[in-house]
């Protein structure tokens, strides 16, 4: 040993812990460049590890060991053999004698890396019987040590060790002892972490060893209940994690003990003799728990009982800080999880019922609970209360007019969660809200949450807004000078829905509004006014949309110029209000646009380049010291990963940093989509940031990846002036050249994601990017290098084996008939993309249909929600109308379907199928005629009409009517046309589907030019429907249908019936 080495060493450890900046700076630079470099290294840094009097240095000194030797595994085995072989009895003798926990956490990491690199070789002997003997110590404090060792050991061997393998029944053996250790806590909770590492490398087909873990869960759980009995918060957070760990595998652990494991959650996080954190831990666990096992949590029937636990804890008493945690919050969040994951008809009867017992308590804190459970509902049971709401409203209504302003609160947070979500019901209701919001608006205890349940609605209002602009802009004007600025951040926002819903007749009160609301875009303080500025500045974009770009480019420049300057301070949420700014005045000035994109697409780019995770000091209790480590240049393993920092990494993720980059990838979309050629240029190096993309950690910004990327596929298309392509497998008409190379680096990228992505909302946005893209660009997107890839992860969406809808547990899961409604809506994405494959494929789909068809036509079935079947339904017409006459052969298949969803009670789904029962009738080369009498008689009821009808109503009937037409178009001597004809004509004009005008002119037209006699008895009854559509405000017919009707009244003018077209003054249409 050298010791003018070693003594030279320890005093550059001291040098490096003292509280001088230029000695630290010093004493760095003399590790890095000489010390640390040194073979020397390694002996003596363990030399000091063990000896040196002072424990900072011990601590230092035993974190750059474990480093050195973590990065160079040369640095351990150039060391001679006496070298390692002393370290090695030396540290087992160290860890046993050491009294400081952190320096004993330490140690055993180092004990770790060198067992990492002698185990494999069966280069230390002893460690494993050391091991064991140590844990049949009477000493509890050699227990944990063995223990702990063992941890660190199985935590290092993240790949598995045939040397760990062959004494894993021993080492089980030994934690079924220790996890019941009489006398220490400590020793049962580091067993419980050291299983958790043994389950993460077990094999599916380890059976023994499975059941082994799985039997021990209950005594697992037992350890945890032991850490909340002692408030052991750091046990318990230890323990919870391995819970969460657990149920992320793929092993089948906890699903048998899963019932119990969440009781042991809520009773926990229903205490309130514990210690807050451990609530908190425990009600997070909850949330975890249900996202991993909702196909468990769902077949167990847990959902009733939750409700009725978490119900009491969401009556509690809440901070008034919004971004802190507390019991009643995170109770709330459980709700809003287990709607969101679950089928709604397992959650909200058995929540209705809570909310209702809860309504009428004569504490407010309990009718508080009721209003926000309904509130968090919303998102995950929307379509499912849909039709319920006539009976909820007076709920929300009793509580807007609640003496206690906290229901108050409550019941205008839970009008904004219905705005976002049933955005017409709640116009609907706008005159009943409105005057109940303006009132709440007067008292400052609810003014700032009236202010948000006010934006909300206006966001939704539309056209309604009119009759109620001038006193809303009056009283919102008043409280932007009086109202704190909290509020007056909320105020700008409501503002801005009002310009949104308003659209041009904003346009009086946006000068003077800007002149108010430019003085916020000048903010810089910290906190509130940062909040305010935000806002401030995506209500300027919405007013600029509102008001369209002459009326807003004397602001233009110096907006710009505002918001590109705010790209330079260092926050997050100002940089992505700046993000959405830009996109949105590219679409409102589009390729005027262009000048500016140099100052905001390489501020864009380099938002890429942040990192989401917090630098990080060093993590206590790990072994690591406290807020300093040394730098290193030492050379190593190229591929090395320090997985205690890696792992620590994940737990300082900034989660702004991360929705900032999601804006950014979602604008840069907005841009090349608006700016068009302009855009070219940074088309390159935007997209090969977006390419990596695909693959980040955060769901968020996958999906916006993904979707800009078909962004640019589709512009870049556009922008080629393509012609026309044609449907079929080998296409005719090949992409453009560019475009081509920009699809063969997109496509790849994009199925190798969608192929393992795991979010249900990012594999969502991959199907419907994708349909949008292929009915735009056509069959040479996909066909034929991606087409079965296509068909493939498809086919998995709807089997539900994708990995968006497996329970690591349960891959082999049973369909289940119920599913929540972020499942219906990819299922739904995914049929759309079936119907963009028949549509580009058109006959050639016509294998792909045999294995689509069945796995469509079950989603039509009584067990199925409203949403599932309406898909199902609507799907079967987009594919026929793809594949036009190759449906021929499912017409039976699909005809047999449609008898049954003619009948169906939901008008969506009876909508769908007239359209699709028409559409078939089109196309299928198979007379359908003698279905006729049955087809008509089904469709009878769809006619009618009624006062006050709803919209779906009004669709239904509008398809019936096209379904009519197609009949006729078909087969006109099949139909009873004197019955038909009036009952069509009664349902004339259309209400909502405009789309269904062209069966039924074409109709009108054959009838008129076969000389239909029963036809021509309605001859001035279809020129008063010609000159309708022609006439109308809203273009119904577009440019396409409008010339084919007008040349026909043109030929009718050398007609007999010229006169009759100058009667209804159609003349003027054919100029």
């Amino acid at each position: 040993m050298d010791t003018v080495y070693v003594q030279e060493l320890h005093g550059l450890l001291q040098q490096a812990n003292v509280p001088d900046t230029a000695a630290v700076k010093s004493a760095t630079e003399a590790l890095q460049t000489r010390y640390l470099k040194d073979s020397k290294a390694v002996p003596s840094l363990f030399e000091i590890t063990a000896t040196s009097p002072e424990l900072p240095v011990r601590q230092l000194a035993g974190v750059e060991l474990r480093k050195k030797l973590a990065k160079n595994t040369k640095a351990w085995t150039k060391q001679n053999v006496a070298v390692r072989d002393g370290i090695k009895a030396r540290l087992l003798e160290l860890i046993t004698e050491e009294q400081s926990a952190l320096l004993r956490n330490g140690l055993a990491r180092i004990i770790a890396e060198i067992a990492r690199k002698e185990l494999p070789m069966n280069g230390w002997p002893a460690l494993l019987p050391w091991l064991f003997d140590s844990a049949e110590s009477p000493n509890a404090a050699q227990r944990q040590i063995s223990v702990l060792v063992l941890f660190i050991v199985l935590e290092t061997f993240v790949d598995g060790s045939e040397a760990l393998k062959a004494n894993l029944p021993r080492i089980m053996a030994l934690f079924s002892k220790s996890l019941q250790d009489p006398e220490s806590l400590d020793v049962r909770v580091t067993t419980v972490r050291a299983l958790g590492k043994v389950a993460e490398n077990l094999d599916a087909d380890d059976q023994a060893d499975l059941a082994a873990m799985q039997s021990a869960m209950p005594q697992i759980m037992h350890v945890l209940q032991q850490s909340f009995d002692v408030g052991n918060s750091e046990g318990v957070r230890q323990i919870l994690d391995v819970f969460e760990n657990l149920s992320m595998l793929e092993t089948p652990l906890i699903s048998s003990h899963l019932a119990e494991l969440i009781a042991l959650f809520v009773r926990n996080g229903a205490n309130r003799e514990h210690e807050e954190d451990l609530r908190l831990m425990c009600l997070n666990s909850l949330i975890w728990t249900i996202q991993y096992k909702r196909s468990r949590v769902q077949s167990l029937g847990l959902a009733k009982p939750l409700l009725e636990q978490l119900m009491p804890i969401a009556t509690e008493e809440e901070s008034d800080d919004v971004e802190e945690d507390t019991p009643a919050r995170l109770a709330l969040r459980v709700i809003d999880q287990l709607a969101t994951e679950l089928p709604p008809s397992h959650v909200f009867p058995p929540l209705l019922e809570q909310i209702q017992l809860y309504a009428s308590n004569s504490d407010p804190m309990h009718r508080k609970a009721a209003m926000m459970a309904f509130g968090v509902s919303v998102e995950g049971c929307s379509e499912y209360i849909r039709p319920h709401m006539n009976e909820l409203w007076p709920f929300v209504e009793n509580g807007m007019r609640d003496a206690d302003p906290i229901v108050q609160k409550a019941s205008c947070v839970t009008l904004g969660c219905l705005c976002e979500m049933l955005d017409e019901e709640c116009a609907a209701k706008s005159s009943v809200f409105l005057p109940l919001i303006m009132e709440l608006l007067n008292a400052p205890a609810t003014q700032r949450s009236a202010t948000t349940a006010l934006d909300a609605l206006l966001e939704v209002m539309g056209d309604d807004i009119a009759q109620y602009l001038s006193a809303i802009m009056e009283r919102l004007t008043g409280l932007l000078e009086t109202a704190p600025l909290s509020v007056k951040a909320t105020i700008t926002g409501a503002i801005g829905s009002a310009a949104h819903a308003a659209k041009d007749g904003f346009v009086p009160y946006f000068v003077p509004l800007m002149q108010r609301i430019q003085p916020f875009l000048y903010l810089v303080e910290e906190g509130e006014e940062m909040d305010l500025r935000g806002i401030a500045t995506d209500t300027v974009g919405t007013f600029a949309e509102a008001v369209g770009k002459e009326h807003f480019s004397p602001y233009l420049p110096e907006m710009m110029k505002l918001a590109v300057e705010s790209l330079e301070m260092d926050k997050p949420r100002i940089r992505e209000c700046a993000f959405i700014f830009f996109a949105v005045m590219a679409r409102v000035y589009g390729e005027d646009f262009a000048p500016y994109l140099d100052h905001v697409v390489p501020k864009m780019t380099a938002s890429f380049e942040q990192s989401e995770h917090d630098p990080l000091p060093g993590a206590p209790g790990d072994g690591t010291m406290p807020g300093f480590g040394i730098p290193s240049n030492d050379d190593g393993d190229d591929e090395f990963l320090d997985l205690e920092e890696f792992s620590d990494s994940f737990l300082n993720v900034s989660t702004a940093i991360a929705v900032e980059k999601e804006v950014a990838a979602d604008s840069l979309g907005e841009l090349f989509k608006h700016t068009k050629a302009a855009f070219l240029p940074y088309v390159p190096a935007s997209m090969e940031q977006l390419l990596l993309l695909t693959s980040h950690f955060y769901q968020g910004i996958r999906k916006s990846a993904i979707a800009s990327l078909f962004i640019y596929v589709v512009t870049l298309y556009e922008l080629s002036s393509p012609p026309k392509w044609d449907a079929g497998a080998a296409p005719t008409v090949p992409l453009n050249a560019e475009v081509r190379k920009v699809v063969e680096v997109v496509m790849p990228n994009v199925m190798e994601a969608w192929e393992a992505e795991d979010d249900r909302t990012a594999a969502i946005e991959i199907c419907q990017s994708l349909a949008s893209a292929l009915n735009k660009c056509g069959p040479a997107l996909i066909a034929p290098d991606w087409l079965e890839s296509t068909c493939t992860y498809t086919h998995m969406i709807l089997e539900k084996k994708s990995p968006a809808q497996l329970d690591p547990e349960e891959p082999e899961a049973q369909d289940e008939m119920e599913a929540s409604e972020y499942e219906s809506v990819l299922i739904s994405a995914a049929t759309d993309l079936v119907g963009a494959m028949a549509n580009v494929l058109g006959a050639d789909f016509t294998g792909p249909m045999h294995q689509f068809l069945p796995q469509i036509i079950k989603y039509y079935a009584p067990g199925r929600s409203q949403s599932d079947r309406a898909t199902a339904i609507g799907s079967l017409g987009e594919i026929v109308v793809g594949m036009k006459s190759a449906i021929t052969p499912f017409t039976q298949d699909i005809l047999a379907t449609l008898s049954r969803s003619l009948m169906d009670e939901e008008p969506s789904v009876r909508s769908n199928s007239a359209f699709a029962a028409g559409v078939l009738i089109e196309h299928s080369t198979i007379d359908l005629s003698p279905h006729y009498s049955s087809l008509l008689a089904a469709l009878q009821s769809y006619f009618s009409k009624e006062e006050d009808e709803p919209e779906e109503i009004k669709t239904t009937r509008d398809n019936a009517c096209g379904c009519l037409a197609r009949m006729i178009i078909k087969n006109a001597e099949a139909m009873p046309l004197d019955q038909a004809l009036p009952v069509l004509f009664s349902c004339l004009p259309l209400d909502n589907d405009y789309a269904e005008w062209a069966p039924i002119l074409f109709c009108l037209i054959h009838l008129i030019q076969a000389d239909n006699s029963v036809a021509l008895q309605y001859f001035d009854t279809i020129m008063q429907l010609f000159r309708h559509v022609l006439a109308s405000e809203e273009d119904v017919l577009g440019g396409m249908l409008r010339g084919q009707l007008c040349a026909f009244l043109a030929q009718l003018k050398s007609t007999q019936y010229a006169g009759k077209v100058a009667q209804h003054d159609l003349d003027a249409f054919l100029v």
